[in-house]
């Protein structure tokens, strides 16, 4: 008796810790085009379906998203979407250590979300997207597989459409006078020459300098808030355009957006156009803790726009911050900061005439 409730401990032990985080090792990459989505299985957006991935073909060493070794047979499901939507797939009932990965295509280096039970994407456009539960290690098991999609408001780019510039703050240039204040961790924003991360910003143009988390490398254990201002946001001037490319551990790590109207005494997060990503973990991440952030990795490994309406602080001077948090394991490049612009779609047309909703209509 004594040696099967060891036994039953041990195999308990093994699947708990399916929760915890995994082993890191460096992620794979050159290995395009292994996955066999041949037979991939047609799922729906609400469908809840049983699934093994014992005995299938075993492709794949690892997604671009995440270093773990994915050593188990691989279960493969075509999501087809005609509208935006945020998609969280769900596995369960498993008895071994698979995880699920979102793919934007067929292709292990197009990973787009990843997690040991879920997945949650951001704010996806209309197209065909794969589903794939693996196995960890070697693992392989039965399990159920739930796709949920929530409607949400399509990505655009550009954002702010033929921008009038009020300010323009191009980190190419120089630091732009910006500063630290630390929020409950340790510094991480720096200013110098990149590497690791996309040589072309948006429009195409070349990265020199950044403002960004450990710009020569990947970031570590932190919590600080990169301050640039003050701004005086008027009728003229009231959409802000970032430009800017990130690449976290999803959901453990990452950043937002804040404004402070009192000189940096209180700070109010903002949300871009498309929404952040998701919710920062309680996990231990400072500054982020419970908070909407930019984390994970980003669409198509390229630098993108995400636009703000400053529309509330007509008439106020205005201090822009950029908080940025990470655990103590698994790092990525971080967050980097191109430029920043504040203006309208052009100078002549105050916000009354040429409204957020205006804005948001010429994408649809």
């Amino acid at each position: 008796m004594r040696y099967a409730l060891i036994a039953i401990l041990i195999v308990a032990l093994a699947i708990g810790a399916t929760a915890a985080k995994k082993e890191w090792t460096e992620p794979v990459q050159g290995s395009r085009g292994l996955l066999d989505c041949t037979a991939a299985i047609d799922i729906n957006c609400g469908d809840v379906v049983q699934g093994s991935n014992i005995g299938l073909p075993n492709n794949v060493v690892a997604y671009s998203c995440v270093g773990w070794n994915e050593g188990g047979g691989e279960a493969v499901y075509k999501l087809v979407i005609d509208d935006c939507y945020i998609v969280t797939a769900t596995i369960s009932g498993m008895e071994a250590d698979l995880d699920v990965f979102f793919l934007g295509s067929c292709d292990e280096d197009d990973c787009l979300a990843y997690g040991n039970t879920y997945a949650t994407t951001a704010c996806l456009v209309p197209d065909t997207y794969y589903i794939v539960v693996d196995g960890y290690g070697a693992s392989e098991s039965d399990f159920t597989l739930t796709v949920e999609c929530e409607l949400c408001e399509c990505p655009t780019d550009p954002c702010c459409p033929s921008l009038y510039t009020c300010y323009d703050i191009d980190f190419n240039e120089s630091p732009n006078d910006f500063w630290t204040e630390p929020c409950e961790g340790d510094p991480i924003w720096d200013w110098g020459v990149p590497a690791g991360i996309p040589a072309v910003a948006c429009d195409d143009v070349p990265v020199t300098n950044i403002l960004g988390t450990i710009v020569g490398g990947d970031y570590v254990p932190c919590g600080e808030r990169a301050v640039i201002g003050p701004f005086e946001i008027n009728e003229y001037c009231w959409c802000m355009e970032l430009c800017h490319f990130y690449d976290t551990e999803a959901d453990y790590d990452g950043g937002n957006v804040v404004v402070s109207v009192d000189g940096g005494v209180t700070w109010q997060i903002i949300a871009p156009h498309r929404g952040y990503d998701g919710v920062g973990s309680n996990y231990g991440a400072a500054c982020i803790q419970g908070q909407p952030i930019f984390t994970g990795h980003q669409f198509n490994g390229a630098f993108l726009r995400d636009c703000f309406d400053l529309e509330q602080y007509i008439g106020q001077s205005i201090l822009i911050g950029f908080n940025f948090g990470a655990d103590d394991s698994v790092f990525y490049p971080g967050w980097y900061i191109k430029w920043v612009k504040i203006g309208s779609d052009e100078p002549s047309s105050p916000v009354e005439n040429t409204s957020w909703g205006r804005v948001k209509s010429m994408y649809r």
